[in-house]
């Protein structure tokens, strides 16, 4: 049998080498994270090993679908004219899901002063800046509280501050409580980029199902890429005495699904995934497809950026998450950059955590505790 191994920076990097080197029909059959050669592996550096064959009779662990290449358009040449050619439109870059990256600075010079602002209304704005709050917010935050209390210069400023706790409370969507007797869903699963927390996520609502409600619970990880990750949420498993399966495969992960038939809850932790590696993205959704979980977890961090947030939420949205968890608040002193993904009602919030305590650290996402981890 002929199997050989292939290094590269990325997976992506790799698997282009797996099609030059076998041919687009060659088996793929392991994929870990290893430390690069050379003295960038003594400082840390990373690279994907991966190992394939070219026999026929072994089945690929990982089923990636071929991007389908479209044809080029027929291009027609413009004809020339004697007029100067028109200065090219400003280009304002934007991510997959449309968000105006630019317009999401919180930099002072965004803003405009509001003429007619009473004084008492542009210290609460100084204070959304200060939160960092994305720009294209602000202003629209105080116009509707001005468009609705139209005595506003003659309110103090308290008054006027907890009109805009109002508004924002009221714009943010929340989630349900999986623990909730009347909603609990059998399949939990957790996705998102590496390093937000989700192994930890995943113990804590796996404890508080199985000690605070009494439930049958069993667990099930695909991180085969972070050997760590996979000894952690094992040692939390055998602390709380709770049946695991670890997977690699769509079809394994089905079948440990199964297996776990007589659990009243099955919660399934997946690898961290860069938001800018189109093949991790697409073998995460063949894993969450075989898994079909009643309930799908986009795991973000809360000192990540604003940028990273978007990238993040716009990639991962392909792989059909139904709300997300917020984790590490307790390291921002303010929530203001979250703010615009709060407000999105095709996701919303279910789940803050704040340490890394199991079970304590982690509560439902509730609005008016969110404004005023915000202002």
């Amino acid at each position: 049998m002929d199997i050989r191994s292939f290094r590269a920076k990325s997976m992506h990097e790799a698997l282009e080498l797996v099609r030059k080197e076998l041919g687009p029909d060659a088996a793929l059959l392991h994929t870990r994270e290893v430390p690069q050669r050379g003295l960038k592996g003594l400082f840390g550096g990373k690279e994907i090993e991966l190992a394939a064959s070219t026999d026929s009779n072994l089945k690929s662990r990982f089923e990636i679908e071929e991007p389908k290449e479209e044809p080029p358009e027929e291009t027609v040449p413009a004809e020339p004219t004697e007029e100067a050619a028109a200065p090219p439109e400003e280009f304002t870059p934007k991510n997959d899901a449309g968000i105006d990256l630019e317009a999401m600075s919180f930099s002072q010079s965004f803003f405009s002063s509001g003429p007619g602002w009473p004084t008492s209304l542009l210290r609460i704005r100084e204070r959304l800046v200060e939160a960092e709050v994305p720009g294209f917010l602000v202003d629209s935050i105080c116009e509707k509280v001005l468009s609705t209390h139209t005595d506003a210069s003659q309110q103090d400023e308290a008054m006027l501050l907890q009109a805009i706790r109002f508004e924002l409370a009221a714009s943010i969507h929340v989630g349900h409580d999986i623990d909730d007797a009347r909603v609990y869903p059998r399949v939990v699963a957790a996705i998102g980029p590496t390093g937000v927390g989700k192994t930890t996520t995943i113990a804590k609502l796996a404890a508080r199902a199985k000690f605070d409600h009494k439930r049958r619970v069993g667990l099930v990880t695909v991180d085969t890429y972070r050997i760590a990750a996979v000894d952690q949420l094992q040692t939390y498993a055998e602390i709380m005495d709770l049946p695991m399966k670890i997977v690699s495969t769509p079809m394994e992960v089905r079948n440990a699904i199964n297996d776990l038939s007589d659990c009243e809850q099955i919660f399934i932790d997946t690898a961290g995934r860069s938001p800018r590696d189109e093949v991790q993205v697409q073998q995460l959704r063949s894993l969450i497809k075989a898994a079909s979980p009643d309930e799908t977890y986009l795991v973000l961090s809360a000192p990540s950026s604003s940028k990273s947030l978007a990238e993040a939420v716009a990639k991962f949205t392909t792989v059909g998450p139904s709300s997300w968890v917020l984790t590490k608040i307790d390291e921002v002193g303010s929530l203001g950059n979250t703010l615009s993904f709060l407000q999105d009602p095709q996701l919303p919030l279910a789940y803050v955590t704040n340490g890394q305590d199991v079970p304590q650290a982690i509560a439902a996402a509730e609005a008016e505790d969110l404004v005023a981890r915000i202002l």
